[in-house]
Formats: C-alpha cells, structure tokens, sequence
C-alpha cells in the first residue's frame, strides 16, 4: 500500500498525537501529585504555510472539554458538565479524531469559551489553565486564507525530553486561498459604429444693411410695329348714317316747298301744262327738252 507524501505526513502527525496522548493520560491514571493545583497554558502560533510570515487578526476560542477524573474512577478524564451530553465516548485517544464534532456541538449549543486574537506577530496565548483536555476553534476568517481546522490540546503534555509540560506550543495549519488567476481575454470581434449623428451648428445671424427705397423704373413700351397688318373691316358703315339723315331731311325741306309752287302754278295756267304735255307725248324729243329746260330752271 503506497501512500503519497501528504498522506505520510498526516500519519505520522496522527500518530504523534496518540503517542503524547498516551503518556498523558497514564499521568493522569498515576494520580501525579500536585496535578489538581498545577496550572499551565496553550500558546499559539499561527504561520503563512508558504512563507511562514506571522498571520496577524485570526481569532480561536477555547473551550474546556474534559477534566482529570477521581482516582477512584476508572477513566482517566471525564467530561465537563457543558459537554456531557455531547455523546461522544471517551478515553481522550478516540476523542482527537472528533475535534469537528465537538466544534459543531459547541456552536450548537452555544457553550461559553474563552476568546483571543493573534497579534502581528501571529501568536495568541491563554493561561491559568487546570490539567484538562482543551479545544481550540478558530472563529471566522483571515482574508486570504481558510479556516483552520479545529483540534484538541491535553494539559499537561510530554515534551521533547519527554518530560510533562504545563506550558505548551501549538502550530495550526492554515492553508492560503489560491490566488484567482485572471479570466483570459475574450476574443471579439468589433463592432461596426455608425458614425455619431451631431446636431448642425446653428446657422449665424447675417446682419444685412438696411434696405433702400426702390426707385421706380419708367416702363418701356414698345411702339406698334408699322409692318402689322390689319384687318380689313366689313358689314356696316355707321358714320354716314347721320350724315345721309340729315341730307334726306334738307333735300325734303327742299323739296317740299318746289312741288307746292308746282301744282300751285299748275292750277292758275292749267292749259299751257296740259299743251306741254300733250305735245310733249306727241314729241318726245321735245318732251324730253322741256324737261331739261324745266330741270334746268328749277337749279
């Protein structure tokens, strides 16, 4: 069975925390003296897991799980009165794999805990602990960076040499959120724009001079032309009409009075008229000269 180097690791932490474990609790099944009254801490350092620079603003609660049982007793720890009903059973070796379980029956239940927040160099400690079995939760969350998982501490535990702790130093490991990588640009393809539609200027006032009186021209008229020719009139002439009346009327008054003298001559030498006229149908040619003559006396 092969495991990979993650894997590994997680192993061999896992198994250290058993071993330390282990000899924690056979000190608390030895009833060591003065463990009741001893009293230690739990610091903690938190670390950038690439740079290892100090993560400053995180925030963790501790909370007491469980406490050294009697010596009569045959368990080592028993749990607080906060915890006992959270069901899960103990020797302190089986409980370390239920560290989330706790957290969440802690927050469930909303137990009271202890607060601190780390400093800018990354670390936070809590002191005046009793002997005990702590858990240790981190509430919310550093920008760039997950939440911790929660995780279990026993007071007092082994050191390096091996030798019981009261003052104890704890790593939690955090991981870094990865660093978004930027969208890759999109390929478009440009957009044909019409050319902005923009009002025309407004057109300036021309200051035109002022206007002149308008002289009146003299309207040409054009001659009529000699070369028309015209119409040559017809029907009825009514000049003369006048003039021909009043002709009639003198040549009537002229007239008149002559043929009056006439017959009135006639009557008083009525027989020379009638030898005229009988000789004048015997003669005509002296007929025709006598009128003549007459005519010619009358003018």
């Amino acid at each position: 069975m092969k495991f990979s180097k993650t894997g590994k690791s997680l192993f061999l932490m896992a198994g250290l925390v058993l071993l330390l474990l282990s000899m924690s609790l056979a000190v608390f099944a030895g009833g060591a003296p003065g463990l009741a009254a001893a009293k230690g801490s739990i610091s903690l350092d938190l670390r950038d897991p690439l740079d290892a620079g100090a993560i400053d603003g995180a925030c963790f609660s501790l909370y007491a799980v469980a406490e050294p049982a009697p010596a009569a007793a045959q368990e080592s720890l028993v749990y607080t009165s906060a915890f006992q009903a959270c069901g899960i059973a103990l020797p302190a070796e089986l409980a370390v794999d239920y560290a989330q379980l706790l957290a969440d029956y802690a927050t469930d239940q909303e137990l009271a805990a202890a607060d601190r927040q780390t400093s800018e160099a990354g670390r936070l400690c809590f002191s005046g602990l009793a002997a005990g079995l702590y858990l240790l939760v981190q509430e919310g969350r550093v920008a760039g960076y997950y939440e911790a998982s929660p995780f279990l501490v026993l007071l007092p535990a082994p050191d390096a040499a091996g030798r019981m702790s009261f003052a104890l130093e704890a790593y939690p490991k955090i991981e870094r959120k990865a660093d978004p990588e930027p969208p890759a640009p999109q390929e478009t393809e440009p957009e044909l724009t019409s050319p902005a539609v923009t009002d025309p200027l407004p057109e300036a006032e021309s200051s035109d001079p002022p206007e002149r009186e308008k002289i009146p021209q003299p309207v040409k008229t054009d001659p009529p032309d000699p070369e028309e020719p015209r119409l040559i009139q017809t029907g009825q002439v009514n000049w003369p009409v006048p003039l021909l009346a009043t002709a009639g009327l003198l040549l009537f008054a002229y007239g008149w009075p002559v043929l009056f003298a006439k017959k009135d001559a006639g009557g008083m030498t009525g027989r020379p008229v009638a030898a005229e006229l009988e000789a004048g149908a015997a003669d005509p040619a002296k007929t025709a000269e006598a009128e003549d003559a007459t005519d010619e006396s009358q003018a």
